[in-house]
Formats: structure tokens, sequence, C-alpha cells
């Protein structure tokens, strides 16, 4: 069976043995490069505003996804917010228990109009409450690499 295989009916299950190679270079973009770029290196939360509409995004976009409009300058905000919504998690992807709850929240972000979804960190599960201030968590500076787990987590302000 190669990878070129027709498919004529979809309700026929098919499978490969073995391992598929895949090679590819995944790339944030113009608008996730600056966000994370700034993230690595100086710890700083980049954000774009729209010229047309006002929408303020965290992280960063190049264009607006309301309005369609250009978006080329961008400015810091402190990465700071509010806890808007969370759920506690007791298991883990492959469904085993956790050792640890772990907390994850939608995060209403200080000056932006977005959202960010991530890990609350040193606090207990019991104690977050809709509405809790909470500030970024970064990895120490030498450690970082650009990516989203460049932010260990958000922690009670």
């Amino acid at each position: 069976m190669g990878l070129s295989e027709r498919i004529e009916r979809n309700v026929d299950l098919t499978y490969f043995e073995g391992e598929i190679p895949v090679e590819y270079v995944y790339t944030y973009g113009l608008g996730l490069e600056r966000f994370f770029r700034a993230l690595k290196d100086r710890g700083a939360f980049t954000a774009s505003r729209c010229p047309e509409c006002g929408f303020v995004y965290l992280p960063c976009r190049i264009f607006c996804e309301r309005c369609f409009a250009r978006m080329e300058d961008t400015f810091e905000l402190p990465g700071t917010g509010r806890v808007y919504s969370f759920t506690v998690v007791h298991r883990g992807m492959d469904g085993s228990p956790k050792e640890e709850p772990a907390v994850v929240a939608l995060i209403d972000l200080d000056g932006a109009d977005t959202r960010l979804a991530h890990y609350l960190v040193n606090v207990d599960p019991g104690s977050v409450e809709i509405g809790m201030p909470v500030k970024p968590v970064l990895r120490p500076q030498g450690e970082r690499r650009g990516h989203l787990e460049d932010i260990v987590g958000f922690a009670p302000a």
C-alpha cells in the first residue's frame, strides 16, 4: 500500500504499518514571529491594534481578523490579566490520572480584546476564582526558545 492510496469509500477502514517520514519546517508567520521573538528576547508581550476598528490582539497579528485591515505597528502590554474561565484537569492526555491536578484557564489580558488559554501555576485549584488577577510566569531568559512554553503559566497577582 503506497501513500497515494485512492480511497473510494469513506466507510472502509485502512491503516499503514510502519513509519511515515515527514519533514517540514513550521513558521509562525510575521505576526507570531514578532510576538515570540519579543517573548524570548525581552520577556515582553507584544500586541497590535487595528487602525480601522480599534480591536487589540495579543499575540500580535499582521491583519485584523474582524475587518481585514493591515496592522503594522506593535506595542507591549504587561501580560497580566484576570481569570475569565477555568477548569481543573485530573487526567492526562492519555486518560491516566494526574498525580497533581492542573488548572487551565482563559485569561482576559489587560489592555487586549483577546483571551489566552494557559495553565495557572503556584495556586491551589480550590482557591481559583473567576476574575482573579494573574501575572505571567516566564522561563528564565537563557531557557526561552521563542515558543508558547516560554510562558510557564499565570500565577495569582
